[in-house]
């Protein structure tokens, strides 16, 4: 009786598949962020889960980033000092050196909430056949907002209206990318809602985790109006709906934000 070699190495597979790690790619894409910077990276290095890898892409700081990303070369897959377009254009690049399975994008200013964080969603993640995007939440530190909690439950009729998945608290399957594309360079804030526009229906699944700490020094009320606008570009571009009702969505969420400003005066 000839010797089926397919069938010993599809068994092999299998008793060996729990074996296989999957990979975890985190994407950091800076521009002068030396003061967070250390920080970022040191909540990446002490994560218990091994199969990663970092990628940085650094817009051609002079503030002493490229010092830091040198002196943090074992921890880092991959980076670059290059001048570029924006974010946008940095996590493009960045997408070309991904090997992993599943992709999370933090700021210089972001950190990983605590060491167990990929080891734990790594459980969610290799389960998982089906969702485009596994997402938990993210704490606000410092600014106006600090101590908020964002991120809850997928709501796909949310989602056409205003973004309700917080970009760094999210863990995007390598092959949504294949299959949508890259990101949008003329989007300076809502890069990432106009991404997930793009993918209708959206498959994604909200898992209640602390994923991420974000800076929010940085968050202004001028900031907050162009994110409307942004988000309403992006609803525009790929039509979730009538222009005309799009419009009166941001006409809406920009009078509320101006009246909660007002209140808290």
């Amino acid at each position: 009786m000839p010797i089926d070699f397919g069938a010993i190495c599809n068994y092999w597979f299998l008793i060996n598949e729990k074996h296989i790690e999957m990979k975890i790619t985190i994407i950091v894409a800076v521009y002068n962020g030396a003061k967070t910077l250390q920080a970022c990276l040191d909540s990446i290095a002490g994560q218990t889960y091994p199969n990663r890898e970092l990628i940085v892409i650094d817009g051609g700081s002079t503030d002493g980033t490229i010092e830091i990303l040198q002196s943090n070369t074992d921890l880092i897959t991959y980076w670059e000092s290059q001048k570029d377009r924006g974010i946008a254009h940095a996590w493009n690049k960045a997408l070309e050196h991904v090997t992993g399975d599943w992709i999370i994008f933090l700021g210089a200013d972001d950190r990983l909430h605590d060491s167990h964080v990929l080891s734990e969603m790594a459980d969610e993640l290799k389960n998982d056949s089906v969702n485009d995007l596994v997402y938990g939440q993210i704490n606000i530190e410092g600014g106006k907002f600090d101590g908020e909690v964002l991120g809850g439950i997928f709501k796909p009729d949310i989602l056409i209206r205003r973004m309700n998945i917080p970009h760094t608290a999210t863990f995007h399957r390598k092959r949504f990318f294949d299959d949508i594309g890259q990101f949008d360079e003329s989007f300076k804030i809502a890069i990432d809602y106009d991404l997930l526009l793009r993918k209708p229906p959206l498959r994604a699944r909200f898992v209640e985790r602390r994923i991420s700490i974000m800076g929010g020094e940085g968050v202004s009320s001028r900031l907050i109006s162009a994110t409307l606008r942004e988000f309403r570009a992006a609803q525009l571009k790929n039509r979730v709906c009538w222009p005309l009702k799009i419009e009166l969505w941001h006409l809406y969420f920009q009078l509320r934000y101006r009246m909660s400003l007002w209140f808290s005066e």
